[in-house]
């Protein structure tokens, strides 16, 4: 990871879709003489569950995974984030170290803003205060709507549900279908559905031969969209081929 300067804050190309977006010119400029912009490799740690928050990140190119490890090794990924997440509020809000670990799944560019700074724009921008307050009930919202569907599907479902997100939120028009352009494991994948990786991989390999996915080698082509909701909906759908 290295740290310089590369554009200004007034100049980002992501910051409308972040929790800054709305600032004012002198907040910008303040946000700008603060903020430090890293360079991280691909699945390069950004911070380390358990370690101090110093700060927040906000992701201007690439994607960030939030996963939990257990003393084991064992790793649970929580959600992903895209150009304009923000990332590590939550521990500064409630001063607790960092609850999860998060690295990237692709070469990126994420801007570092220190706590006193991060604070100090906080109390003198209601603005502000409101998106971040928006922000953390929109994802605690998406974390009960998830735990209470999932609860009541069948890991098929699941696993129909988390591609069709996915697709959402990464996909990008191909001549096969639409790709997932994000490089996550199969056992990323696993986790995100709430099943094992075995379950997964089964699951991925039976939407392959019905004709709903294809795989071409780690990426997942949605052929089926359709398809895939109406599984994810619970519902009997016929094969495309076999």
């Amino acid at each position: 990871m290295d740290c310089h300067q590369t554009f200004k804050c007034s100049e980002c190309s992501v910051r409308n879709s972040s929790l800054f977006a709305g600032l004012s010119p002198e907040e910008l400029e303040q946000l700008n003489a603060c903020r430090s912009i890293q360079h991280f490799k691909r699945r390069e740690r950004v911070f380390t569950q358990g370690e101090t928050a110093l700060g927040v990140h906000c992701v201007h190119r690439g994607k960030l995974r939030l996963f939990q490890s257990s003393e084991s090794g064992k790793e649970q990924t929580i959600r992903l984030i895209a150009e304009g997440g923000v990332v590590g509020t939550e521990s500064l809000l409630t001063e607790k170290t960092y609850t999860v670990c998060a690295e990237t799944l692709e070469d990126a560019e994420v801007c570092f803003l220190e706590k006193k700074t991060f604070f100090d724009l906080l109390g003198n921008s209601p603005h502000l205060a409101r998106k971040l307050l928006q922000s953390l009930a929109t994802e605690i919202q998406a974390q009960e709507e998830t735990i209470s569907t999932f609860s009541q599907k069948s890991v098929r479902e699941r696993v129909a549900q988390t591609l069709l997100a996915l697709n959402d939120r990464f996909g990008s028009q191909a001549e096969n279908g639409s790709c997932l352009r994000i490089p996550l494991k199969r056992e990323e994948i696993a986790t995100l559905s709430g099943t094992v990786l075995e379950s997964a991989v089964r699951c991925l390999s039976e939407f392959r031969d019905d004709g709903f996915i294809d795989l071409v080698g780690r990426e997942i082509y949605v052929v089926a969209p359709d398809k895939l909701r109406a599984i994810a909906e619970g519902k009997t759908v016929n094969a495309l081929r076999r």
